[in-house]
């Protein structure tokens, strides 16, 4: 349940202390918001009653425990010349509103009848939250917006102060940033840049691969994996998965080797490392550059060390989907390397250093100071999200087993030392994969395929001369998998919902 608490049930909190309704609010059931101009007005009404040091103290206690809205300049004017009813109802009912949220707790819902917004009494909104819950009619694969009411107000701190600041490009914010996420990362340096995409292609141009290097990855990831490659002239090879991890078969690196090869580019597929050791056998002994594709996988391990720790570079993602989001595009390279970072920085900003004066083509790959202070304000709520979806990951496991349907769908198979799971993806076998897909769609179950079809099968790669059943790990793997809902969002009673639905398909 989503509610804003309004002015009245903050003064009477704060004179009458109830524990039980602050605790009620405070739930994981209940997403509670504070509107910003409420506080100031429940203060002056609390003074009436208290002294000012208690009054103060007491609004604060409560206040702290909730996320607070503010209205942008527009939303309060639009509500000045409205007679409807007061000037705080009136900015309550839009905010309510705007953040998508249930109704407007109140002990005066009469002072609310004129404007369109669910209001609920204390002990309406008890008896509601007491009652059994209503049943699910869908499950979303992602909800965005259902973790706001964590961290939204530390990254609204920080998105005024780069406001304010006017350093919109490569602000302190990025600087920051890169710092708090190279030590998260287990790296010494880190770089931020202006996709997950543009982090590939400047790490294959900070290894100085280009026309004639060859570098061997995997078809079964995300199109920027090899369009990185193809954008700086070099020539992807590919070779198939592991059955088990889906990601690349580290056994068939070394066959893969020419003497045009130049980097391995592994990809940490769904949050789980790839198998790295190997890989660096392989890389040391030919001398190649490792180029970790950490876009969904911050915060991994591979024998307890994290991704984009685990190569040369490694390159993460910010989209807002990832495990770590921004508001928009984002990216960042991580290297122990101080050569390929001071490379980095400077490709970073056309090749330019000092300004305008240029050693290399570089490119415009710089991350912008909002999302980079986005980013670095939920970076603290991480581990707690990852501890989340795992413990989801867990629990679908334990459903699936406990509903016999081992035999139908497989789980996937937790083999590092942290698995992140930025997607939890099932294997459906016996071509059944679709119809399964359609049946989550009609009873509007959130699920995806990662991926539908092999980089080596897609058309803008035919030069590259593979064909159909080149890599059948692989084709098959994009015939069979489905990612179920597994944000932190999501949870129990969805999960229990997403398998029984499984379980009546293959009834």
């Amino acid at each position: 349940m989503k509610l804003l608490i309004h002015t009245d049930v903050l003064v009477d909190l704060a004179i009458h202390p109830n524990d039980e309704l602050l605790e009620q609010l405070s739930s994981d059931r209940v997403q509670a918001w504070v509107l910003s101009a409420s506080v100031p007005d429940a203060h002056r009404q609390i003074r009436n009653s208290l002294d000012d040091k208690l009054a103060r103290e007491r609004l604060g206690q409560i206040v702290s425990r909730f996320p607070t809205t503010p209205q942008a300049g527009p939303e309060v004017t639009d509500t000045l010349p409205d007679t409807r009813a007061g000037f705080c109802e009136t900015l309550s009912a839009q905010a309510v509103q705007i953040l998508g949220l249930d109704a407007v707790l109140t002990l005066n819902t009469e002072s609310f009848s004129a404007l369109e917004v669910s209001t609920l009494t204390p002990a309406q909104f008890i008896t509601r939250l007491d009652q059994s819950t209503a049943p699910l009619t869908g499950v979303p694969l992602l909800d965005i917006p259902g973790s706001y009411h964590e961290w939204l107000n530390s990254a609204e701190r920080e998105m005024y102060e780069v406001v304010r600041s006017g350093k919109f490009i490569l602000g302190p914010q990025v600087t920051d940033l890169e710092d708090k996420v190279a030590q998260y990362c287990q790296s010494r340096f880190a770089v931020g840049v202006s996709s997950g995409t543009d982090a590939l292609v400047i790490a294959l141009m900070a290894g100085d691969i280009g026309p004639g290097d060859e570098v061997i990855t995997t078809p079964f990831t995300f199109f920027a994996t090899v369009g990185s490659i193809v954008r700086v002239g070099a020539k992807p090879v590919f070779v198939d998965i592991d059955p088990v991890t889906f990601n690349i078969d580290a056994d068939l690196v070394a066959k893969a080797v020419t003497k045009k090869t130049k980097a391995i580019m592994p990809v940490h597929l769904y949050g789980q490392c790839a198998d790295m050791e190997p890989i660096h056998t392989i890389a040391k002994e030919h001398n190649l550059v490792v180029i970790e594709d950490a876009a969904q996988a911050i915060g991994s391990e591979y024998k307890d060390q994290r991704a984009g720790s685990l190569g040369d570079m490694g390159c993460f993602s910010f989209f807002p989907t990832k495990n770590l989001g921004g508001i928009g595009d984002g990216g960042l390279v991580t290297t122990d390397s101080e050569s390929l970072y001071e490379r980095l920085r400077i490709l970073r900003v056309h090749g330019s250093h000092p300004k305008y004066y240029h050693k290399w083509v570089g490119g415009n790959f710089r991350l912008d100071t909002l999302q980079a202070a986005v980013v670095a304000a939920k970076l603290p709520y991480l581990d707690g999200w990852t501890q989340k979806r795992q413990a989801n990951a867990d629990r679908y496991r334990g459903l699936i087993a406990e509903a016999g349907l081992e035999n139908h769908v497989q789980t996937p198979a937790d083999v590092t030392s942290r698995h992140i799971y930025n997607q939890f993806v099932i294997r459906v076998a016996n071509g059944k994969r679709d119809a399964l897909r359609e049946h989550f769609q009609k009873r509007s179950i959130g699920c995806e395929v990662y991926y539908p079809l092999c980089l080596h099968q897609q058309e803008c790669f035919k030069d590259l001369g593979y064909k159909t059943g080149d890599f059948k790990v692989s084709e098959t793997a994009a015939d069979e998998t489905l990612a179920l809902p597994n944000s932190f969002e999501v949870v129990p009673e969805q999960q229990e919902f997403v398998v029984s639905a499984i379980q009546d398909f293959f009834s």
